[in-house]
């Protein structure tokens, strides 16, 4: 009797852990899959890379964000539209679009499985207090060191999760910053050698 009831607690504490394993690595898996297509975007594309994208010699990285904003900027510049505007207008412009993108692709995806987390943790320590007490009225010890593990378990792996995802997100947002500054740099080195070719192109008045 008292080795089938062991079994059976122990199976339910077994089956408990594991479950509550499960629901947290699901979208600690998912945000970090996600986190790693956003470091991809995010690497810093060489600056000739970036002037034969400008110059539509190559396309460069396809998924990468500082491609895309030069693209949006390239097409912004062309339109009949910003030649009324100053070209700084239209470089925030062009930047506040790929920041956008940027947060409604990958940051703001990666802040809902982080806060997956807290919750789900939360579920496990209530589902764990609960085998514990029930225990208490059973007297097996075991079970009430499984139900206290699954309790403390849970909480823990699923603020370190939490934890994790929020550090790689503020991490990806400074390399995102830093490839729309690159683009940035790039477009005001184009106006400038831009300026100088149209100075030299016209004569001195005699």
């Amino acid at each position: 009797m008292n080795g089938s009831m062991l079994s059976t607690q122990a199976t339910i504490v077994i089956v408990m852990s594991v479950l509550s394993l499960v629901a947290i690595c699901v979208p600690l898996y998912r945000g970090l899959s996600l986190a790693a297509r956003a470091f991809r975007a995010t690497r810093l594309v060489p600056r000739p890379l970036l002037e034969k994208s400008l110059q539509l010699v190559a396309k460069g990285p396809a998924d990468s964000i500082a491609v895309l904003m030069l693209r949006v900027l390239a097409k912004s510049l062309r339109s009949p539209d910003a030649r009324t505007v100053a070209s700084d207008f239209v470089v925030d412009a062009s930047r506040q679009y790929v920041m956008n993108e940027y947060e409604s692709s990958y940051s703001r995806p990666i802040s809902m499985y982080a806060n997956l987390l807290p919750p789900v943790g939360l579920a496990g320590n209530a589902i764990g207090m609960l085998i514990l007490l029930v225990s208490k009225q059973m007297a097996g010890t075991a079970l009430e060191l499984g139900a206290l593990g699954l309790a403390l378990s849970s909480t823990i792996f699923a603020l370190i999760g939490y934890a994790l995802l929020e550090a790689i997100k503020l991490r990806l947002y400074g390399r995102m910053l830093r490839c729309l500054d690159e683009v940035v740099s790039l477009q005001r080195t184009t106006e400038e050698r831009s300026a100088a070719t149209s100075a030299a192109a016209v004569p001195s008045p005699a």
